[in-house]
């Protein structure tokens, strides 16, 4: 049984078509990379398997249970899309109890410290993420995607304002998530990282899956 389904789903935003029938099953334990122009839909693709987008047509399972129908939103899923999730007028261990605490879980500081050592960040740096760099937002956008510790992470263009060395660090930890059995969804303009990470690649073009 896939761990993620979905079942002719579409979407239009003010008569344009963001999505057009997408069919998926993606199976347990597995990295998949969505390729894409911008605009193609692969966003809006990402943000309807969580519950953020309710399709006009069609319907999303994630571990069996129907998005908009059994949970409004998917309580399986960590995930991160750039600096689109973040509260910039709080620091980044702020931005990691919230989190936490939206889910009901404890937030022991040495847990957050913790994440923000493995995404890069100074866990005693107070400054407000405003003032963070492209870069250093992306590492703690990641960093929300991972505290929870969910078995479905999804990341949207993670590369996103990173350096070279920050890329060697994101391939080493996409395949560290696949051998803890994690499913991951990412996407990403950067062919040869997704080739590296990836165990299958969608291509998407005006809503639809051409490869």
């Amino acid at each position: 049984m896939p761990i993620i389904k979905l079942d002719h789903v579409s979407k239009t935003i003010k008569q344009r078509q963001i999505l057009d029938d997408i069919c998926l099953d993606l199976n347990q334990q597995l990295v998949y990379g969505f390729a894409g122009a911008n605009g193609s839909g692969k966003t809006m693709l990402l943000k309807s398997i969580i519950g953020f987008v309710h399709p006009n047509s069609g319907s999303i399972e994630v571990m069996g249970q129907k998005i908009r129908k059994d949970v409004l939103f998917s309580p399986k899923i960590g995930f991160s899309f750039g600096t689109e999730g973040l509260l910039p007028i709080l620091d980044g261990k702020t931005n990691l109890q919230l989190i936490l605490s939206a889910e009901s879980l404890p937030s022991p500081a040495k847990k957050i410290e913790a994440m923000l050592e493995l995404v890069g960040l100074d866990p005693h740096d107070r400054r407000k993420v405003k003032s963070y760099s492209l870069g250093m937002q992306e590492r703690l956008s990641l960093g929300c995607a991972l505290i929870n510790d969910q078995p479905i992470i999804i990341l949207d263009e993670p590369t996103n304002g990173i350096d070279k060395k920050g890329q060697e660090f994101l391939v080493t930890l996409i395949k560290d998530l696949k051998k803890r059995k994690k499913t991951v969804l990412l996407t990403s303009h950067d062919e040869k990282f997704l080739a590296l990470v990836s165990d299958q690649i969608y291509e998407i073009s005006e809503g639809r899956i051409i490869e």
